[in-house]
């Protein structure tokens, strides 16, 4: 049931895309190129096949016998946005970089594409609510029941990605993150199963932020960050101060291809050093800080 349904709202979302695709209302890049084999083609073939990829894993991981009616997720009392155990809040973090990047990442792709800025921020806009919004639709139709609480979190992520195109001062805050869970790295990766390997991240560009004072003699491709992530036993919150690079300044490059390469892999969080602070642990500092 969640899975007929869910596919109809894809299909719709993808008819629509192929719609507004084929207006003559679009305009594109003056050197994009046109076709059946043209960026512009690979860009809509690549977002389809991301958002159908996508539904279908959350099937499979959640939904999948497992029908309910539609409910929503009633919290504890007590426990509050940010103390559900297992994750302490690592969760709802989650939500909001899973939109800022899908957000970016489809803007991103779309401008290589050869669509207009307009275009790639307002559709991507739309798309990552949309998706965020059948995500919970689809959990409401499971025993994971629909929780708005990660519908917020998802709106604020993508609120904060358009925040940094409507103004540009916002982009010298960069969200990152970085997975690597303790047994290793499995196919498919199962991110909700193990909370302890994600750290998210805030990024500051101190270049730009204090370019009149420090900024002048601070590296443009090197930031300082600050880190979000729970301990391996899931009781403890951890808190890490650490570096980042930007990579947009290490590489320069016109070529297109090397440039959606380069802004979607800027928003992982590369291994760098960093110290990790928990509640009554002593700080640990590590060259190459992973998790």
């Amino acid at each position: 049931m969640i899975f007929n349904y869910l596919k109809k709202i894809v299909i719709i979302t993808l008819l629509l895309f192929n719609t507004i695709y084929s207006q003559d209302g679009i305009k594109t890049e003056p050197d994009s190129s046109e076709g059946f084999f043209s960026r512009k083609t690979a860009s809509i073939v690549i977002l389809s096949g991301v958002y159908a990829s996508t539904l279908y894993d959350s099937y499979i991981m959640w939904w999948k016998d497992d029908s309910h009616p539609f409910g929503f997720y009633k919290s504890k009392p007590g426990r509050g946005w940010l103390n559900d155990p297992g994750s302490l809040g690592i969760d709802k973090i989650g939500h909001f970089y899973t939109s800022y990047f899908f957000y970016h990442a489809q803007k991103n792709l779309l401008l290589w594409g050869g669509f207009s800025n307009s275009f790639a921020v307002w559709f991507s806009a739309g798309l990552s609510a949309g998706l965020a919004l059948l995500i919970e639709v689809g959990d409401g139709f499971s025993s994971y029941q629909f929780d708005y609480q990660d519908l917020i979190f998802n709106l604020g992520g993508l609120g904060f990605g358009l925040l940094q195109d409507i103004d540009p001062f916002f982009q010298n805050f960069q969200f990152k993150w970085s997975f690597i869970p303790p047994g290793g790295y499995e196919f498919p990766p199962r991110f909700t199963e193990h909370y302890e390997g994600h750290i998210y991240w805030l990024s500051f560009n101190i270049h730009n932020l204090f370019n009149s004072t420090i900024g002048d003699f601070w590296p443009d491709f090197l930031q300082p960050a600050i880190g979000f992530s729970i301990s391996n036993d899931k009781l403890r919150r951890e808190f890490i101060f650490g570096l980042d690079f930007n990579l947009s300044n290490i590489f320069h490059t016109e070529n297109k291809d090397l440039q959606l390469l380069i802004k979607t892999a800027d928003m992982l969080h590369l291994p760098a050093p960093g110290i990790k602070f928990s509640h009554s642990v002593k700080p640990e500092y590590k060259l190459l800080l992973l998790n």
